[in-house]
């Protein structure tokens, strides 16, 4: 969840506000004279191994010879990072 508050409430409650970016939610400091979002406070994320091994197990794979035939050995490899480089640096 994002809270938006200004930056004299956030000075007035200072602990609570750190409070719910521990908990997870989005704490967004306003400049309200400029009308602009200044500073995020967001918690830290903590590494669940769990949900790193389920992320790894859904893209393995993603990434093959059948997927991208221009892979399929390592000087096709080689050939494809050089073509896509002279692409890039085209001028136009």
């Amino acid at each position: 969840m994002n809270v938006v508050v200004s930056i004299s409430q956030f000075r007035q409650n200072i602990a609570s506000y750190i409070e719910r970016a521990k908990k997870g939610d989005t704490v967004i400091l306003k400049d309200e004279k400029k009308d602009q979002q200044m500073v995020q406070l967001v918690g830290k994320k903590k590494f669940n191994p769990e949900a790193f091994g389920r992320a790894l197990k859904t893209a393995a794979g993603v990434f093959s010879a059948k997927n991208h035939p221009e892979w399929r050995t390592k000087k096709d490899v080689i050939k494809w990072v050089e073509q896509t480089r002279k692409a890039s640096d085209r001028i136009f």
